[in-house]
Order: C-alpha cells, then sequence, then structure tokens
C-alpha cells in the first residue's frame, strides 16, 4: 500500500449512475410531459433534447475524470488520498486517529467483487467509491497492524521513563503481556450476535412493514398512476360488487395487503445476515443481501443506549437496542447505516433479557437501572385537552363547508380524540425517569412504541426547562436533557413531570451529587 492505487473500474458504472441521479428529474419532465407531443420530423425539436443530452455527458465526464485521477494509499503513519485533474486535492489521515472503517456492497459491487470504503476520524474522512473487496481488507489490516505499532511504541516510551523506578525484568514482563493483550484486542473480535433467519422473518412481520413498502412504492406509484386503467379496474369491480364503495375497499385492501408483504420482503432484504462482532474497543455491525454494509462503531463514542420496544413486539418479550454515538464527519446523506445520524442499530430483534446481557459486556460501566413506571395524574388531561379543542373547532369548520358528510368527519374527529385520550393513558402509566449514581433512565412513549434512554452524567452537555404559570400552580414541569448525536445534538425529556423530582434532577446535573433518587 505504500505505492498509489486506483480505484476499481466499475467505478466508472458507478459514475453514470451517479450521473443519472443528478439529471433524473430532468429526464422524467422531458419523457412524460414532452415526449408525447415530440415531433421527430422538425429539427428544432432536437435542441431541448440536445442540450439535456450535453449536460448529462458534462455530469458524466466529470465523474469519470474524478474516479480516474484518485489515487490513494499509506506512507508511514498516514493514509492519503489525491484527486483532479487540474485542480489537484490531496488529504492526509493520521492513521492513529482513525476511529471506524466501514464498507458497502450494492448488487453490483457484489457480483464484481467491488467494495465503497469509508474510513472516518473524529474529525474528518475519506470515501472510496469502488475498490476491490481484497485491497479493502489489506488496507483494514494494514492500519490495524500500524495502530497496534503506534500503540506499542507508546508502550515502550513509557516503560523507558520508569525504569529509574521500577525493576527493569519486571517491566519488561509486562511490556510483553501488554503487547500480547493488545494484539489479541486487535487480531481476535468475538460474535456476540447473529440473527438467524427464523427470527429476521418474525422481526419483519412485527414491524412497521407497511410504512416501508409506501415510501418505497409510493413515489413509483405516483409516476406510473396515469397510466393504470381504472375505468376497466372499476367496471370489473363493479359488476362483482355492484357498489363503488366496495370497489374502493377492495383497492385499499389489496394495496395495505401487497405493502404489508413488500415491505416485509424489504425489511428481510435490508437487514439479511445481521451480525455483530465486539473486539474490546469497537464494535463490527455487518447486514444486508443486494446491499451488504460493514459499520465500525467505536464504544467511546456511545452518549447513550437506547431500548425501543413496540407493543406489538413487548407482547413476544422482543425489543431492540440502539447506540447514539458523536460524529464529526459528514460522508454521504444517503446511506442508511445511521453513523451521520448518530443512530446505530446494534441489536435490531432479540429477547429483552438476552440483550441487556450483551450491551452489559459491552458497556460495563452502564448499570442499566429500571424506571419506576407512573407520571403524575394531574398531568394526564394535559396530553389531551388543548389538542381535543383544536380537533373538535377543525370539526366544526368542516362541517360548515361540508355537512353532507357529517358521519365521516365525526367519526374521523372521534377517533383522533380517542387516540390522544390513548397516548396520554399510556404516557402517565408507562413514562417515567430513574436517577441513580452517575446514570440517568428516562423512558418515553408515543402512540406505537417506548423508548428506554441510559445516559451516563459526563454525557449530558445541557439541561432545559419548561414551565407557564398553571403548570406552576400545579408543581409540574416540562424538562429536556440534551446529549450529542452524529453531527448535532439530540434533546430527551419528560412532559408533565413533578417539580420536586426535576429539581432534583437538575441539581444531580450542575452539581455531580451521586446518591439515588427515584
Amino acid at each position: 500500500m505504500s505505492s498509489p492505487n486506483k480505484l476499481h473500474p466499475i467505478s466508472y458504472v458507478n459514475g453514470l449512475i451517479t450521473a443519472i441521479k443528478q439529471n433524473f428529474f430532468v429526464f422524467i419532465v422531458f419523457i412524460f410531459f414532452q415526449l408525447k407531443d415530440f415531433d421527430f420530423s422538425n429539427p428544432k425539436s432536437y435542441i431541448w433534447p440536445g442540450l439535456l443530452f450535453t449536460i448529462f455527458v458534462i455530469t458524466y465526464c466529470s465523474q469519470i475524470i474524478k474516479a480516474y485521477t484518485t489515487r490513494y494509499w499509506i506512507d508511514n503513519d498516514k493514509f492519503i488520498l489525491t484527486k483532479g485533474l487540474f485542480n489537484k486535492e490531496r488529504k492526509e489521515l493520521n492513521i492513529e486517529r482513525i476511529q471506524s472503517i466501514d464498507t458497502s456492497q450494492t448488487l453490483i459491487n457484489q457480483l464484481i467483487g467491488g467494495v465503497e470504503l469509508k474510513i472516518k476520524t473524529p474529525s474528518d474522512g475519506i470515501e472510496l467509491s469502488v475498490i476491490t473487496k481484497k485491497q479493502s481488507e489489506l488496507i483494514e489490516q494494514q492500519i490495524d497492524h500500524l495502530q497496534l505499532e503506534i500503540l506499542n511504541g507508546k508502550n515502550t516510551e513509557v516503560n523507558q521513563i520508569n525504569q529509574d523506578k521500577v525493576d527493569i525484568e519486571i517491566n519488561k514482563d509486562r511490556v510483553q503481556d501488554k503487547d500480547k493483550y493488545n494484539t489479541n484486542d486487535k487480531l481476535l473480535q468475538q460474535q456476540i450476535y447473529h440473527m438467524p433467519f427464523k427470527q429476521l422473518l418474525f422481526m419483519s412481520l412485527t414491524s412497521g412493514a407497511i410504512g416501508l413498502a409506501f415510501a418505497t412504492i409510493g413515489p413509483t406509484f405516483g409516476v406510473f398512476s396515469n397510466f393504470i386503467p381504472w375505468s376497466k379496474l372499476g367496471e370489473t369491480f363493479g359488476v362483482i360488487a355492484h357498489a363503488l364503495t366496495i370497489t374502493i375497499i377492495a383497492i385499499v385492501v389489496c394495496i395495505i395487503a401487497i405493502s404489508y408483504v413488500v415491505g416485509t420482503i424489504l425489511n428481510i432484504m435490508r437487514y439479511f445476515d445481521f451480525c455483530v462482532t465486539y473486539d474490546a474497543k469497537q464494535l463490527k455491525i455487518t447486514y444486508g443481501l443486494f446491499n451488504k454494509k460493514k459499520i465500525t462503531v467505536p464504544t467511546e463514542r456511545v452518549q447513550a443506549i437506547v431500548e425501543q420496544q413496540s407493543y406489538v413486539r413487548r407482547i413476544f418479550g422482543y425489543t431492540a437496542i440502539h447506540f447514539i454515538i458523536t460524529s464529526d464527519f459528514n460522508i454521504n446523506n444517503d446511506n442508511d447505516d445511521g453513523n451521520n445520524n448518530g443512530n446505530i442499530i446494534v441489536l435490531p430483534f432479540i429477547k429483552r433479557k438476552h440483550a441487556y446481557q450483551v450491551i452489559q459486556k459491552l458497556i460495563p460501566e452502564m448499570e442499566f437501572q429500571q424506571i419506576v413506571p407512573g407520571m403524575p395524574r394531574k398531568g394526564f388531561h394535559r396530553h389531551f385537552l388543548i389538542p381535543t379543542l383544536v380537533v373538535i373547532a377543525v370539526t366544526v369548520c368542516c362541517l360548515y363547508f361540508w355537512s353532507q358528510f357529517l358521519w365521516l368527519i365525526v367519526s374521523m374527529a372521534t377517533i383522533v380524540i380517542l387516540l390522544f385520550i390513548v397516548k396520554a393513558i399510556i404516557y402517565t402509566k408507562n413514562a417515567g425517569l430513574k436517577i441513580t449514581n452517575n446514570e440517568l433512565t428516562i423512558r418515553t412513549i408515543t402512540l406505537f412504541n417506548r423508548r428506554t434512554y441510559y445516559l451516563k452524567r459526563n454525557k449530558i452537555i445541557g439541561f432545559d426547562t419548561f414551565q407557564h404559570p398553571l403548570l406552576k400552580r400545579s408543581h409540574l414541569i416540562n424538562f429536556k436533557v440534551i446529549i450529542a448525536k452524529g453531527l448535532d445534538k439530540k434533546k430527551i425529556g419528560l412532559k408533565f413531570a413533578t417539580e420536586k423530582q426535576v429539581l432534583i434532577l437538575k441539581d444531580w446535573f450542575e452539581r455531580g451529587e451521586s446518591h439515588e433518587r427515584n
């Protein structure tokens, strides 16, 4: 790796895909709105398509030049990347500061053995579009080897300084033992979790598969909706059902069923062969069928541990564990690995008891104390009072203009109000917090799931409270603690907590009192 290396030839195909993405909207506008009126016999009609094609060629050529001129190599303790034809760019990363090496393989890359590589430090990073899998493994091995050499060199310097105070022979033995320990940390990886296919299928069936499917097929359905023979479909269903209402219901049921199946399949493909390994300093997470990913998560960047559990999965005793981490460098916003937004899914579907046994080994300094659920009852009505008044006002306005839809409007308004009340009941019974020594546990509630956050005091960077006169009279406060997340921050808090409890929490945060409070 000491000599400059080129990208894989498939990078030019990736450049073509990137160019198509950059001009996709323009092509869609031309194909679906202007192609039907295009006059092939008029030479002037080719001016606009020719201009579009020229822009596309220029975009693609820039991608080709970028891929062709990219070179990368390792020089002593630096990873170097250069690119550019006329304006040469050169970026150097200090190998000692490299925290994670992530890879991604699309279906095309899997077929030809290509890998997209991302190398990240606390404040910078490098992305290599496509290199061979062998080169990726070689880069990772060499970086690990150099980091180990740097670490051993520092240990040797420390031992030389302490030679006058400590026996030389004892120091040599300790250095050898520590070197062996560090070598084992780097080279030995322990698999701590692997999701079998049956469990993956169960996870996909109990996930938000319909929402995932709608998000995926929705735009495509919108583009091609004009080409679907709705009139013929209406006639067919009309003959069978003899009613427009039954036709609409049948179509909706079919769409929901198809969306559920498609969403389940997409979820299976995304999390296929999900595996987590651990080497005492960092996690390595691999998953994916057609788009294989490998994510490296240094445990020192973990800001909070989150248990996310839907009510359906709670019935079967399953849960999911996420890590909130920091990230100072944003490589690609299109990626879903979570490194950029700071939310990493570590255990996507696991029995709750087993989950805490696993993460206790990963983060041994955490206690994972459970909360005492329950919020003040005098805050119960505040969750739905104002939203209910807003819904009633909107309902009255709708009835004024569309009185013929009385039952439909009233039914929808009633359902919405009932949902607000149900959420208030669930929140009051299940939300809560617990302060223990240097750790804070907060459970938040939504209509579909609950999240339990485990935070260390030294990871909290801010504390906000809100209390208007009505809340003050009832001795209630809204509060939020602030932690770092990805490139930004995240606020975690509860509404309508008791004033005494929040003041204790504030005192714990500001003064560092470590005695246990509920």
